[in-house]
Parts: structure tokens; C-alpha cells; sequence
């Protein structure tokens, strides 16, 4: 084997170390605050959960709050982001594949099943990020930066400029339905599976778009028709008449 060919593996490896490192904070951050919320630990309990040191913990994140929330990337797993894009080798130029909507489907399902975090233990993390405006603020930004992040993944399968006006539809559409199967699944009465609840909402979005008049629908509203006739002028009294005055 050449240098160069072990620098690239040896360079790899650190990479899926680091990127293992990261996701183990992020896992061991989540489980603590659902059980003890934001302000129940500490950063040094969070390093001797996940038996790094306190350096290594700076090392990847600037407070435990960025810890807890994590990073769009961290949540994406490599084979499930490299199968997604390799579904769309087929498509034709300038098109979206045929698979695009149960790839996305496949790609969602297969995260959450590797969540490491329970129903119950994801609802309680849900209210301890409620509680705290901090969180909630850096986790508007966080889903600005996974909508980026998915945006960039369809743009790659489709071979389409990522401004394109579908992925960014796709992508927003498709993060309504998968935050609102998020939230059905994850109640602590359901008992249906995360890919039930994501498919029958998906199914219903499909529906309701397929029912919708043929497109391309136009971009402006069609011009008013002109009128047919003139009205019929209202007689008024003659101020200088008197014959027209009422009695």
C-alpha cells in the first residue's frame, strides 16, 4: 500500500472516531437532559458519562447546550445519506427521480430508528427544551441549518443548482410531514410505528396534491373578463326644476 493511500485511511478513520465521538456527546447530553433538564448536569458529568475529558468535550462543542442540540450532520447517518443520493442516479436531466418521495421516506425512517433515545425519554427532552428560551433559539437556527443541509443532499441526487424552486418545496414540504409524524409518533399514548405515521401522512399529502387542478398552474391570476354592457344612467332630480321636487 502507498503513502499516500495510508494517509487517506488513516485520515478516514480519524474522521469516523471524531465523528463517533461527537455523536456519543450528543446521545449522552439528551438522555441527561431529559432526565434531569437543562440545568441537572454538568458538563463534567456529561464528559464522565461519555469517559472523554473535559479538553476533549471543548474540543467539539463550545457549551452543553450546543451538545444537546447537536448538528444537522450528526443526526444523519453516512450509509443512509450515501443510499438516498445513489437513488437518484437514474433520473433523467433536469427531472426529480421516481423515488424521491420513498426514498425521503426511507432516508427519515432509517434516522429514527437509530435514535438512541426512547419515546418517553424524546418527550421529556422535547419540555426541557421548552422550558428554556436559550435552547429554543439555537434550535430554530439548528433546523435553518438541517433545512441547508437536505437542500444540499436532494441537490446532489437530482444533479439539480440547490436554489432550484422544487428541491426547496420538497424539502420544506416534506419537513412539515416528517415534524408532525415526529410529533405523533413520540407521544407517549401512540402505539403505531414511525414509518406508519410518516407514511399516512405522506399518502394524504399525496392525495391532496393529486386531486389539485393539472399543472403547471399559472404563475399570475387570469385578466378579469372586460363588461358586456353599460349600465343604465340613474335618473336624480334636477335641482333647478321644480317640477321634479317631491312634494
Amino acid at each position: 500500500m502507498s503513502n499516500s493511500a495510508t494517509h487517506e485511511d488513516c485520515g478516514g478513520l480519524r474522521e469516523r472516531k471524531r465523528t463517533a465521538t461527537r455523536a456519543a456527546i450528543t446521545a449522552a447530553a439528551r438522555t441527561l437532559t431529559a432526565a434531569k433538564g437543562v440545568n441537572g448536569f454538568t458538563v463534567e458529568q456529561l464528559c464522565e458519562r461519555v469517559g472523554i475529558s473535559r479538553r476533549t468535550f471543548f474540543n467539539y462543542f463550545p457549551a452543553k447546550e450546543d451538545a444537546i442540540l447537536g448538528s444537522p450532520a450528526d443526526d444523519l447517518p453516512e450509509d443512509l445519506v450515501r443510499r438516498f443520493i445513489e437513488g437518484g442516479a437514474s433520473s433523467a436531466p433536469g427531472t426529480l427521480s421516481s423515488t424521491l418521495v420513498p426514498d425521503f421516506v426511507e432516508l427519515a425512517v432509517g434516522m429514527t430508528e437509530r435514535m438512541a433515545m426512547s419515546r418517553t425519554e424524546m418527550a421529556q427532552l422535547k419540555e426541557a427544551i421548552s422550558a428554556e428560551p436559550r435552547l429554543i433559539s439555537k434550535a430554530m437556527h439548528g433546523s435553518r441549518e438541517a433545512e441547508e443541509e437536505f437542500r444540499r443532499m436532494v441537490a446532489a441526487r437530482e444533479s439539480l443548482p440547490a436554489d432550484d424552486p422544487r428541491i426547496a418545496v420538497l424539502v420544506a414540504l416534506f419537513g412539515a410531514l416528517v415534524q408532525r409524524a415526529g410529533m405523533v409518533f413520540f407521544d407517549p399514548a401512540n402505539t403505531a410505528s414511525y414509518r406508519s405515521t410518516l407514511v399516512t401522512a405522506v399518502n394524504a399529502a399525496v392525495e391532496v396534491f393529486s386531486a389539485a387542478e393539472p399543472l403547471p398552474l399559472p404563475a399570475e391570476p387570469p385578466p378579469l373578463p372586460a363588461p358586456t354592457g353599460s349600465p343604465e344612467p340613474v335618473d336624480s332630480p334636477d335641482p333647478a326644476d321644480p317640477a321634479k321636487d317631491t312634494e
